[in-house]
């Protein structure tokens, strides 16, 4: 790499921080816009949820075939197709009123997202020196959250004044992005390989376990905590408080936490971050009191909140350029299914055992992991040298 391709901020990591930005703001707007349209046409809450559902499991489903869209169309053309079709879809979906056509649509934007969002992160990861790799996924993460954290608000102002403006602004700002891929881009002569062999898999296992909590917790934290909170008349007011500072705090806490591991090795803030998260989440569960709430909000935010550009930066250091592709589809296919699963089977475990049981499938995934991840483990589990290929820019 050149000097210039070196630094956290050259054209190409800044088209994907674009890109990122617009991951953020998709995943962050979806969800409540196309809610609240469907509930205003009186769409059963069972088919609202569904159609939520269907979002996580294509983007989930979809994932490992980016791969090998990829490995024929290459980087630019995989995610110019993904801002198209989340475009596209966006558009159109508010001047139907047909729960079909919605299904389509709702599939249709998941498999956009999906194909930008496998794509980015694999760029990320090659063109991302190993020296800041840290720093720079972190950066990616934060484009990310801002996105997700402005959407929603933007969004829900501009469907109370006219629901088409929102979703018209939405696909505006999404396809805006094509043009940071078009010309901060570079064209992307990487030679990946046909490989989905349970290598790659062994050598990511670590991360990837680490994503699939961030996804289970997240879920949790959207769908079933504001649930419970209110079953303890805990003010309304303050049910979106604890998303909230999980998102915040997380951002915050995503760069100098990933600047550390750069230092110190990501396998060990890893460590040290999920260790964390489990006495957090095992006091959360004995406490129904607000303020822990809020408390361990914070403290789940700058440990769990950090596992996803952690772990992505795992992925990238421990496969050589050629199977970046496959590993950043395997990453993005446990996210979402940990995403789609985690709400699902901790309503479950509330079912049957009760409300102090909201975290406990977290709380054992975390264990697991911290088990694998011990001391001795860690420094067992040096990633192997990775095949320097070269990228041309």
């Amino acid at each position: 790499m050149t000097d210039s391709n070196r630094s956290a901020f050259s054209k190409a990591l800044i088209g994907l921080y674009v890109v990122s930005f617009a991951s953020g703001f998709s995943m962050g707007i979806f969800n409540p816009l196309i809610s609240i349209l469907m509930e205003q046409a009186g769409v059963d809450q069972i088919l609202i949820g569904a159609n939520s559902s269907l979002y996580y499991l294509i983007i989930g489903l979809a994932s490992p075939l980016v791969a090998g869209f990829i490995r024929s169309y290459k980087l630019k053309v995989t995610i110019f197709l993904g801002i198209l079709l989340t475009t596209f879809s966006t558009a159109v979906f508010p001047f139907t009123h047909d729960i079909v056509h919605w299904f389509i649509l709702r599939a249709i934007m998941a498999i956009g997202v999906c194909l930008y969002m496998v794509a980015g992160q694999t760029g990320l990861n090659i063109y991302a020196d190993d020296e800041k790799r840290g720093l720079i996924v972190a950066l990616h993460g934060s484009a990310f959250g801002v996105g997700f954290m402005i959407s929603p608000i933007l969004g829900t102002y501009l469907y109370s004044l006219f629901p088409i403006y929102a979703f018209a602004y939405s696909s505006v700002v999404i396809f805006a992005a094509i043009f940071a891929v078009l010309f901060l881009l570079p064209k992307n002569v990487v030679n990946y390989q046909c490989n989905y062999s349970s290598n790659i898999f062994r050598k990511i296992s670590i991360p990837l376990h680490g994503a699939m909590i961030y996804g289970m917790l997240e879920g949790i934290l959207v769908t079933l905590l504001p649930i419970l909170m209110v079953r303890q008349a805990i003010s309304v007011s303050l049910v979106g408080l604890p998303l909230t500072l999980f998102m915040v705090s997380s951002g915050i806490g995503m760069i100098p936490v990933c600047f550390f591991s750069d230092k110190f090795g990501r396998s060990n803030v890893l460590y040290v971050a999920a260790f964390v998260a489990v006495a957090t989440l095992i006091i959360t569960s004995l406490s129904s009191h607000p303020l822990v709430y809020v408390i361990a909000s914070v403290a789940l935010g700058l440990s769990v909140g950090t596992f996803f550009p952690l772990t992505l930066a795992m992925v990238g250091e421990r496969l050589p350029h050629g199977e970046m592709h496959t590993g950043s589809s395997m990453f993005t296919g446990v996210f979402s299914m940990g995403c789609a699963l985690g709400p699902l089977t901790s309503a479950a475990l509330i079912s049957y055992l009760g409300e102090r049981h909201m975290f406990s499938l977290v709380i054992v995934a975390l264990l697991i992991l911290v088990i694998r991840m011990t001391p001795k483990q860690i420094t067992s589990d040096q990633p192997e040298l990775k095949q320097q290929e070269g990228v041309n820019s």
